[in-house]
């Protein structure tokens, strides 16, 4: 038997609340008190509520996408935004840039700002957060989702594997015959660092017999936080840990910053110190940098082509796989 439509009066009865506060949710969620809120969500994704405005046929389409940013001052974002904004084009799609001002919780801004939700098609959130509870309020939209740099188990991932990118990162460096290897990244709560980390830790321990040991430096994620992490693993040399004649950045932003450290101090690379930075900018091959390529361009592919056929109507499969991507050592002038 074909299951009854979703109505607002379910879902008010199911979430214990009035319609006119089911409304409210849906249009002017910021008036809201979260418990209420999260209620109501609950209440839509329980009985599959797709709210009218959401529910528009294909021919109303916008042919929007938006892409949500928690920081748009990253240079690794103008790459993902060159990609995204040349796959989506070429197949009749414009990209909506949402600066989301640091808030990483992705859904909790959709709730507070309830206006975009009119404006586009489908959804790609670069590096934000989102929990089960919040991939079922898109669903309740009716709105796909992507995620780059991110995952959540209900909805479609694509991500890098930042575990194989530091380990591969750090074996090459190994296999060009240096020894002592240190590691520069950013914020210790950040999943990407903390993977490529990880990938480092383990390349470092498979070589200890021949007396590799890890040397680790956190600063922000910036050019200046490069040279500044630079600056500490070298000069001053602190007690009991060795100079380095190599150093794994964990984005190429920090290896610039890295670089500048090296020519002020007219330390040679690559004979002195070899650098391999990760993301493969566009200011990578400019200052000759070794560094892991992320595929941006493949990424895009893939999320255009999923978000293509859920808005055409082509695949109604909520798409809650994860598609992981092994970046690729792109040599240059900074590795022997």
């Amino acid at each position: 038997m074909e299951r009854e439509r979703a109505t607002i009066k379910m879902v008010a009865r199911d979430a214990g609340v009035s319609q006119a506060t089911v409304s409210r949710v849906l249009n002017q969620p910021n008036l809201v008190k979260p418990e209420t809120r999260d209620a109501v969500y609950a209440a839509m994704a329980e009985n599959n509520y797709v709210p009218p405005a959401a529910a528009r046929p294909p021919a109303e389409k916008q042919g929007v996408i938006g892409l949500a940013l928690h920081d748009v001052g990253l240079a690794v974002v103008a790459e993902v935004i060159r990609a995204l904004s040349t796959e989506f084009s070429e197949h009749g799609f414009n990209l909506m840039l949402i600066n989301t001002c640091g808030e990483r919780n992705v859904a909790k801004f959709f709730r507070d700002h309830s206006s975009y939700r009119r404006t586009i098609d489908g959804l790609i959130a670069f590096s934000m957060k989102l929990d089960e509870e919040g991939a079922a309020f898109f669903h309740s939209l009716d709105l796909p989702i992507v995620l780059m740099q991110s995952r959540c188990p209900s909805v479609r991932s694509i991500s890098t594997n930042n575990y194989l990118g530091g380990q591969d990162a750090t074996e090459y460096l190994l296999s060009r015959g240096y020894h002592q290897i240190a590691f520069v990244g950013w914020n210790e709560d950040d999943e990407r660092v903390q993977a490529r980390l990880a990938g480092y830790r383990s390349a470092i321990a498979a070589c200890r017999g021949s007396g590799a040991q890890e040397i680790i430096e956190r600063d922000s994620l910036s050019e200046a936080g490069g040279h500044a992490a630079t600056l500490r693993i070298f000069e001053p040399r602190q007690s009991g840990r060795p100079v380095p004649d190599a150093v794994f950045y964990a984005c190429d932003t920090m290896a610039v910053g890295g670089l500048r450290f090296f020519r002020e101090r007219r330390i040679a690379i690559p004979d002195a110190v070899g650098v391999v930075g990760f993301d493969d900018i566009a200011i990578a091959p400019v200052v000759g940098l070794t560094t892991m390529q992320q595929f941006f361009h493949e990424k895009a592919r893939l999320a255009r082509t999923y978000l293509e056929r859920r808005i055409s109507g082509r695949d109604d499969h909520l798409g809650t796989d994860e598609l992981s991507v092994t970046p690729r050592i792109m040599v240059r002038e900074t590795t022997r």
